[in-house]
């Protein structure tokens, strides 16, 4: 098994607000308000699991307390970009993930989601 490497605290980007926070879920709660990118679709194709399970898992996340981070525009730069969030979420199946999520809009989220790079370290729960 690979052991995972984290970004230092350091280096983290700062967590994302309660109102980004509440956006995500309120969201997420929803099929009409959640769409996926492509590296999402993707994803849960190739992980074989539903996207009802994806926005589920989440939601289990929040609902944890587990972190959401805001998003640097590059790894140089403290420039964040706005209204882009992202975490580090385990799936049901048991297996850690990256979500990047775009908010739209106060209502409207667009997921994406992929495998952890290879020696890239990942953000902390």
């Amino acid at each position: 098994m690979e052991k995972c490497q984290y970004i230092l605290e350091c280096n983290l980007p700062p967590s994302a607000t309660a109102d980004e926070i509440v956006r995500v879920e309120r969201a997420c709660n929803q099929r009409s308000t959640t769409e996926l990118g492509r590296s999402a679709k993707e994803s849960i194709a190739k992980w074989s699991i539903p996207e009802y399970a994806l926005r589920g898992d989440i939601i289990r996340h929040i609902k944890a307390g587990k972190k959401i981070f805001r998003k640097y525009k590059d790894k140089r730069s403290n420039e964040l970009i706005p209204d882009d969030v992202q975490a580090n979420v385990t799936l049901s199946a048991g297996f850690d993930i990256y979500v990047e999520i775009w908010l739209v809009d106060d209502t409207m989220i667009v997921v994406y989601a992929h495998d952890h790079r290879a020696g890239e370290p990942r953000l902390p729960q």
